[in-house]
């Protein structure tokens, strides 16, 4: 093992060095410039010197110069270990100091040690004769050396210029103390100032208060926050304008990593910045729009619920109370014989009970059509055909004083919708414009084919053939803003009493259920349109007519048996009535799994499955499947007041779906059944 000095003013070489040289076993010790190194060669008698040629100070030659002229340090082999000096303009000189060789720094850790150990184990070094002639060729050899460099320093300088003039952003060369040398002209222009006003401290009225006072703290010890990272900062520029600016400050290191300076880049983001702001801004304009729908939502269900709950109470009242008064005329009666008066008055009030139950079913018929729940069965219409029939309906009944027209196309395209509830919508429409017209005017309806997107604030619908249903009034008209709440349930504008607010809601459950679109157009004073844009169908018309529905004779369905799934006991024991008095033997069950259990125990024939849609652990659609994977022939009738878990997403029923809806008749549920019966003869239990 060797002990190599080593002479460099870098520490980032002398570092490089010994990881070679301690790679190698060898000792190493480091001087950052000649003095120093000729102090340690005195003292530390070094087996060999490594040294930099271009140093400041003493340089290499002027090293081993003074070492050769020691006694104690002239026998020590010397490296040149050089970035600057190519061999061939070092040798000359390096030859007459007796320098052993010539290394460049960009040498491979082999070629280092190979050339130390070369150097441990070669003659004693000698030196040339003295004279003038070193000191001549030494000034020569260094002068054509930092000419070199100074001209390369200048064509450093000339493409930093070029860079620096042509940059798209604000340059700033600041000293260790953060005064500015020099700005580029972007830096200028993007701060609107002088550049002569930059210099020095003026840059930094770029920098926010915060960033300024750090940096008149002390440059030197700038916190982490403010370099390598880019900071968005606001500039008021004179005139009261205002720039956005991102600034990076990053500092300039010495060969000690001591900063000896910064260089700041900052960029105008205003138009970046501008951007983001009016994308802020509609951000927030659309949260404010979805609050303030979700405000008319929530006023609009809590409308709702206020409504229904009214109407409910309204006609529970009448039900508890028709009720009361046949128990108590009952109980009055008990054990006698009812005379005509006192029965007459009992049918009576039963009457009022019954017409109570059938408003209240025609109200929840309502909401499920305002919410695309109402089970539909469409058919290919003819809409001027429809149109003609509501005509004639409403021509005696909509009032002399309102004047009835219509222009309807003669090639107008069928549509795919139900019947009834698309001359529901019409009715509506009818007795709106009526009310809306109480001095009278003109009702006039108008039907047209369309193609492409619908107008107004239907245009989200795809593009495709339209049949548009057009009802136009010569009435009062409507605010916008009553424009937007009219199709919300239980909203009117009538006085209290005169309208429940459900027309237009039903009206536009039952459109957008048939795949369309109900738009509103109109302005106060200026009366009102309608358009309904309802799906062009190119199917013919079905004119073979409805099948009339089966009696529900007790000889065509005596000794039949049907399994009845239903979990609400009392409408269970309603459903056991009326089908075992039509004659039919009944399996009853308070849910689906019952009855299934039922339906394994029962050895004879099920010729149908009467099932809620709508229960607890296993709804009828799950229950008809795994019935008829044992029974394939058995009939399936769905009853509900809420069908959609056999609904398709668009409100419909899958074909050969038969369903009864609740409340149901004694009648309307056998003739439902017995047509259901009808379709399929059952098979035997597999």
């Amino acid at each position: 093992m060797a002990t190599v000095l080593v002479v460099d003013d870098r520490a980032a070489h002398r570092e490089i060095a010994r990881a070679t040289l301690d790679s190698g076993g060898h000792h190493v010790l480091e001087a950052a410039e000649g003095r120093q190194a000729l102090s340690l060669a005195k003292s530390s008698h070094p087996d060999v010197v490594l040294t930099d040629v271009l140093m400041p100070g003493i340089d290499g030659y002027q090293l081993v110069r003074e070492l050769r002229e020691d006694p104690d340090t002239a026998a020590i082999p010397v490296l040149f270990f050089s970035a600057n000096y190519r061999e061939d303009e070092a040798r000359p000189l390096a030859a007459a100091c007796g320098v052993s060789r010539i290394l460049s720094k960009e040498a491979s850790p082999q070629e280092l040690l190979s050339a130390i150990a070369h150097a441990l184990n070669g003659q004693a070094a000698t030196v040339a004769p003295g004279g003038t002639g070193f000191e001549v060729q030494h000034a020569e050899t260094v002068n054509a050396k930092l000419v070199e460099k100074v001209q390369a320093l200048d064509e450093s300088e000339a493409r930093f210029l070029a860079m620096a003039e042509a940059a798209p952003t604000g340059i700033v060369i600041a000293d260790a103390d953060g005064l500015a040398s020099y700005v580029n002209p972007r830096l200028s222009e993007i701060t609107q100032t002088a550049a002569a006003e930059l210099l020095g401290r003026g840059w930094q009225h770029c920098l926010s208060h915060d960033q300024r006072q750090a940096l008149q703290a002390g440059f030197r010890c700038l916190p982490p926050s403010l370099l390598g990272q880019r900071r968005c900062e606001r500039l008021p520029l004179r005139g009261g304008q205002t720039r956005w600016l991102t600034i990076l400050i990053r500092p300039v290191r010495n060969s000690e990593l001591a900063v000896t300076g910064y260089v700041a880049m900052i960029d105008d983001v205003t138009a970046v910045e501008e951007a983001n702001e009016r994308r802020r801004c509609a951000e927030r304009e659309r949260q404010d729009e979805e609050r303030r729908q979700v405000a008319a939502r929530l006023d609009s269900l809590t409308r709702m619920a206020g409504g229904v709950a009214h109407d409910f109470n309204n006609l529970l009242n009448i039900v508890m109370s028709f009720g009361q008064f046949v128990r108590e005329a009952v109980e009055d009666t008990a054990g006698a014989q009812l005379t005509q008066a006192q029965a007459q008055a009992i049918l009576s009030d039963v009457d009022q009970i019954h017409r109570a139950s059938q408003r209240a079913a025609h109200l929840t018929h309502q909401l499920l059509t305002f919410g695309g729940r109402d089970t539909v069965e469409r058919a290919v219409l003819d809409v001027n055909v429809l149109i003609g029939e509501v005509l004639g309906m409403i021509s005696g009944t909509i009032g002399e004083h309102v004047a009835i027209t219509s222009r309807l196309d003669p090639h107008l395209r069928h549509v795919l919708a139900s019947s009834s509830q698309i001359g529901q919508v019409l009715l509506n429409l009818a007795v709106n414009a009526r009310d809306a017209m109480p001095d009278g005017g003109s009702l006039h309806f108008e039907t047209a084919n369309t193609c492409g997107e619908p107008a107004g604030q239907a245009a989200d619908l795809p593009g495709r053939d339209w049949v548009r249903i057009s009802v136009t009034d010569t009435g009062h008209g409507m605010p916008p803003a009553t424009v937007q709440q009219a199709m919300e349930p239980f909203f009117t504008t009538k006085p209290l009493g005169q309208g429940a607010g459900l027309g237009l809601a039903t009206s536009y459950g039952i459109i957008k259920q048939a795949g369309g679109e109900l738009i509103i157009d109109s302005l106060p004073g200026r009366g009102a349109t309608i358009h309904l844009y309802l799906p062009a169908s190119y199917q013919p018309v079905d004119t073979s007519g409805q099948v009339a529905s089966a009696s529900a004779s007790a000889s065509a369905s005596a000794g039949q048996t049907i399994l009845v799934a239903e979990d609400e006991d009392g409408l269970r024991d309603v459903i056991t009535r009326m089908l075992t008095g039509a004659g039919y033997h009944v399996l009853a069950a308070s849910n689906g799994q019952e009855a299934l259990a039922m339906a394994g125990r029962h050895d004879d024939v099920i010729h149908a499955l009467l099932t809620d849609v709508v229960m607890p652990a296993m709804n009828g659609g799950d229950v008809a499947r795994q019935l008829r994977q044992a029974r394939p022939g058995a009939c399936v009738l769905y009853m509900s007041g809420y069908a959609a878990p056999v609904m398709t997403e668009q409100g419909l029923l899958d074909p050969g779906v038969a369903i009864v809806n609740k409340p149901f008749t004694r009648d309307e549920l056998l003739n439902t059944l017995e047509a259901t019966l009808s379709r399929q003869p059952p098979r035997e239990k597999l």
